[in-house]
């Protein structure tokens, strides 16, 4: 029963980490561009408590304003599943911030300027992930109801490498 089961997980499991078709999950490409946006993460897998160094450049034509509260990694949701992530700039900021907080802390992006950060990640089930980054408006507001994000990654529980 129990290699059966096996059979039936591996079965279902690798097409999704193929480098092609129509798999979800890596293919190579750790970079997607939204919003004027282009956010990548350095490696296709981590583990638990590892760190993830995000880059993000503005491919756009106009300056934009990247939040540096709400930065997160975020599980893919399912095909056909209709889940948006909520801006949320308490997750690295603290409970008590405040929008003037937010404002002091976004970083502007010049056409073609990148900036470089380190998320670390805390205990996280084996799942595919991306990074989500919210791009805000000058008063510290979101500029679009969802974030920029980069390409898909596969955490694995554990300790690090």
């Amino acid at each position: 029963m129990r290699l059966r089961g096996l059979v039936i997980l591996t079965a279902a499991i690798a097409p999704a980490l193929s480098c092609g078709g129509d798999g979800i999950g890596p293919r190579g490409n750790l970079c997607d561009t939204r919003h004027g946006a282009e956010v990548c993460v350095d490696r296709p897998e981590y583990r638990s408590s590892e760190s993830i160094l995000i880059t993000t450049r503005n491919v756009s034509d106009r300056p934009i304003f990247k939040d540096a509260c709400g930065t997160t990694a975020l599980p893919v949701p399912d095909p056909g599943e209709d889940f948006r992530p909520r801006y949320n700039p308490r997750r690295h900021c603290g409970p008590g911030v405040t929008q003037t907080v937010v404002v002091e802390r976004m970083v502007r992006l010049e056409p073609g300027a990148s900036t470089r950060e380190t998320l670390r990640l805390g205990y996280s089930p084996q799942d595919f992930f991306h990074v989500t980054v919210w791009l805000l408006t000058p008063d510290g507001e979101p500029a679009f109801d969802t974030p920029a994000t980069s390409g898909v990654f596969v955490i694995f529980p554990g300790a690090s490498n």
